[in-house]
């Protein structure tokens, strides 16, 4: 897990990147395992978007993903 998602908590924003295009999202939740920003659910450990309507896992399949700010 990279230290910046590890310290990610409610309420923080973070950047989701889709095809390169970037999108200011507030963090909504946060479990173990993932963090949520609304409708999207983000693994913690990589940042990849997790969809299962899409099969996109948040690890190797993913269509986007969120970065940190720091």
């Amino acid at each position: 897990m990279t230290g910046k998602l590890a310290s990610v908590k409610v309420g923080d924003l973070v950047t989701r990147y889709l095809c390169g295009i970037p999108m200011q999202l507030h963090v909504t939740a946060v479990t173990e395992t993932t963090i949520e920003c609304g409708a999207w659910t983000f693994s913690k450990i990589t940042g990849g978007e997790i969809d299962e309507e899409l099969d996109w896992d948040g690890l190797g399949r993913t269509g986007s993903y969120i970065r940190v700010k720091g």
